[in-house]
Order: structure tokens, then sequence, then C-alpha cells
């Protein structure tokens, strides 16, 4: 008989910057960029690393993981700080004072690794016992009062001495993945050099706070505000259940698998005299083959008959980087990404070139992000309201590099948002860790239709052989 899940805390700390860290006290304005995250739901990730050598003892491992983040912190200090919503008119705001600090949680699980962190259907409620837990932003009934929530929380997991996981909670509001990209990324460095006893000769590059660097001709920053304020006004806050018959699972196309996708598509586009995508790339290609795959397994599951002539939106996160025409730094700290809505109407979907107008819709939108990243801006956040699928992550963010210290990582697990599995679909994208132009897609599923999905996933790739 199989052991329950269970994960026991066994400690809960703070972690701030060195206590000899010069660290003025600083506020940073939030750009247009950033506010649209408030109404967000939190970004989650899970790492999960091999087991550490007999000679690394989970004692010696917390101690090194705590100092390197307190190294880390005095660099991306703001992460350690709070987000500040003063009672309108007044901005939200990112504060930082000496003594703030992230809350580090340090657990253990009675479950192998494997049986966790595999791309085998998982329960998410046991993917998000690995997580710790931000505050919910919503308003007070007191409307005088300042709201502040931490920014970030950590939780590193030992699963019986054959590995560990770090969970890593942050308001989006405060970093895009990019950004948490770069400060995990440079924890590890620091972690490592710690280990191996070297001298830390410091980070590539430091954060960039200034916030000036990027304009907003088009005043989005007031609308958007304005949007926030009025939606916290009329709002309730969502509660923490979690539907126990979702599951969450790994799918991984390889280069071969997103070509023969590509090679279906144009040559469908030749036979049915349709032009092809103005964008084909393999995220083009990945997204279009996923959409159909899931609106297939809604329509067999849905009972409520929704007309075949409605349309579907699938929405994702576009870099901001390379396409604002201010000059951002690459270190930047804070939000730089856009947004991206693509509209198709659900019997073209579900017809026999599903899979070409998926791509069409998508490609397109790129190409207008490429054209005119700030295009229909000001309906971002109403937009967000209409998706049927949303994609999280980026395959050109390479996490699978990373390493403490004791190994390079196993596995990535992005998660949507409690919200996020009652709402609408997710999934996320990740370079794959062992083929070279591969992608892992997360999907997170009730257990029937994820049962459907694996079917037509793998019944769709035979299909372009």
């Amino acid at each position: 008989m199989a052991v329950p899940f269970h994960v026991k805390i066994i400690e809960q700390c703070d972690v701030s910057p060195p206590p000899d860290s010069v660290i003025p006290p600083i506020s940073l304005p939030l750009t247009f960029l950033d506010i649209p995250w408030l109404l967000y739901p939190s970004y989650q990730t899970l790492f999960f690393f091999p087991k550490p050598p007999l000679k690394s003892t989970t004692t010696t491992i917390i101690s090194l993981l705590k100092k390197s983040l307190s190294t880390t912190l005095h660099h991306f200090h703001p992460l350690a700080g709070n987000l500040s919503a003063p009672p309108p008119p007044a901005e939200p705001h990112l504060i930082y004072t000496k003594g703030d600090s992230v809350s580090l949680t340090i657990a253990d699980s009675n479950v192998n690794i494997n049986n966790i962190s595999g791309n085998h259907p998982r329960n998410v409620v046991n993917l998000y016992s690995l997580l710790p837990k931000l505050p919910i932003p919503s308003m007070p009934r007191d409307p005088h009062l300042t709201l502040v929530f931490p920014l970030l929380a950590i939780q590193v997991t030992f699963f019986h001495d054959l590995g560990y996981s770090i969970g890593v909670t942050t308001q989006q509001v405060a970093a895009d993945e990019r950004t948490l990209d770069q400060f995990i990324k440079c924890w590890a460095s620091v972690c490592k050099s710690l280990l191996n006893k070297d001298s830390f000769a410091g980070f590539k590059s430091t954060p960039w706070f200034d916030r000036s660097v990027i304009s907003d001709p088009n005043s989005l920053k007031t609308t958007f505000l304005k949007q926030w304020w009025s939606r916290l006004n009329s709002s309730k806050v969502s509660g923490d259940e979690v539907d126990q018959n979702i599951v969450q699972a790994t799918f991984i196309l390889t280069s071969s698998d997103i070509n023969m996708i590509k090679y279906h598509i144009l040559e469908k586009c030749k036979m049915i005299n349709e032009d092809p995508p103005l964008h084909l790339s393999p995220y083009v290609s990945v997204c279009s083959f996923i959409w159909v795959c899931l609106l297939k397994v809604e329509e067999a599951h849905d009972s409520r008959g929704t007309s075949s002539s409605s349309p579907l939106y699938l929405g994702f996160n576009a870099g901001g980087i390379s396409r604002l025409r201010d000059e951002i730094p690459s270190a930047y700290f804070g939000n730089c990404i856009a947004f991206g809505r693509c509209r198709a109407f659900r019997s073209e979907l579900l017809g026999e070139d599903g899979v070409v107008f998926a791509a069409k819709s998508i490609g397109k939108e790129i190409k207008m992000l490429d054209k005119d990243v700030l295009g229909g801006a000001e309906r971002w956040i109403c937009e967000w309201d209409e998706l049927n699928v949303r994609v999280l992550g980026s395959p050109k963010v390479d996490s699978y590099g990373m390493d403490f210290g004791w190994g390079k990582v196993d596995k990535v697990e992005k998660l949507p948002s409690h919200q996020h599995c009652r709402a609408n679909h997710v999934i996320s994208l990740t370079g794959s860790r062992d083929l070279k132009g591969g992608i892992e897609i997360g999907v997170a599923l009730s257990k029937a239709k994820m049962a459907a999905f694996t079917a037509l996933f793998n019944g769709g790739l035979m299909k372009f052989v």
C-alpha cells in the first residue's frame, strides 16, 4: 500500500542581506509594465535537484543555502522588501528598508523524489505543498490603510536524502521570469563558490534598478492604475482551495517533432490554398499543436454545447527588452514583458486543419508585437478575462544548467496558480534538459482530461510522421 504523501515543516526563518551590508532604503516606482501584474497571481516554480554527495549533510546544505541567499540578497535587495499599496490616488511601489527579509521554509517529505518530479501525472496538491505561500492582495475594509505584501518566499524540501527541491513563489509585480532567473542563478553561483571554498568573483552584471529607462508616451500607467483601483474595489479574494482531482504532467517535443509539426502546417497551407503563417517558430508550432489538443479534450468533456462560431483566445507573454524602442539593459530589474492575445474560431480549431489556423493566429500576433509591442496595450488587463488558454514561461530561459554545487537541476516545474487551475487552461514551456532544441510542456488538467490529452498528444504526433 502506498504511503500517503506528506511534507513536514522543520524550520521557518527569515533571511536578510548580510548585517554589514550598506544598502540605503529604496523605493522603486512601478512602471506601466509592472502594474497589470498587481492583478495576477504569484509566479511559482519548482526546481528538483539530485541527491547530494554523502559528504554533504543536510545541515551543511541548509547552512550554505542560507548564507549564499543572504549574500545574493545584498545585490537583489528589493526582493527582500515589500509591495506597498497605499489607498488611491497614491501609487503602489516597491520598498526596501534595512532588516527586511525573505521567508525561507525548510521541510522534508516522505516520498521518493522521482514520484513527485517525473513527467507522469502528479497531483497538483502535492506539488503545491513544496511551494511557499504569499498573501493574496486585497482591499481592506478601512480604505485609509496601506497594504504591505512580501515579494518573495522560498521553500527547500528534502526527500529522505534522495534529493531536494527548491520552491520559489514571487509576486509577479516585482519581477518577470527573466529577472527571477537571474536572481536564482546568482544565488546558485554564490552557493557553489562557498561549497568549493572559492573566492566569489562577483556577478557578471548587477541588477539595474533605474526605472527611468522605460518611457510611457501613451500614459499607460495612468490607464492601468485606474483599472487596478476599480477592480480591487469590486473584487473578492479567492480562496486557497485546490481541486484534488487536478494533476500536472510534462510532455516533451523533440526538435524533430517540432519540425514535423512545422512541415505539416506548411504543407497543409499549400493544400488548402492558405497563406503560410506570418511567423512560424518552434514556439508557434508547439503552442498551435497544444492549443488544438486542449480544445479537443475540452470539447469531448464539455456538454454545454458552445457555439462553433464562438471565438477562442490564447494568451502569452512577449519579451519587451528587444521590442521596446527604449534601450533597456538586459540586467534591468522588474517586468519588461508585453502581452499577446491570439484569436481563432472554435470551428476552425476543431476542424481537420485546426493546427494551421492556430499557427496563423499566433504567428500574426507575434508579428504585430514585433512591429508595435504596445499596440492595444490599454486593453491588456480586460483581455486576460477572455482567455481560454494561458501560456507561461519561455523555452529561451535556460534553467537546467543551474547548479548550487551538488549537481545540476533534474527537473523544472512551473505551476499555475490555484485560481488558474479553476479558471482556464494553463500550459508552461521550458527548454528541454536533455534534448537540444526540444521543449518541455507542463499541462494541468483533471485526471480524466489528462488521459484524453495524452492520447491526443501522442496520436497527433503520429499523424505528422
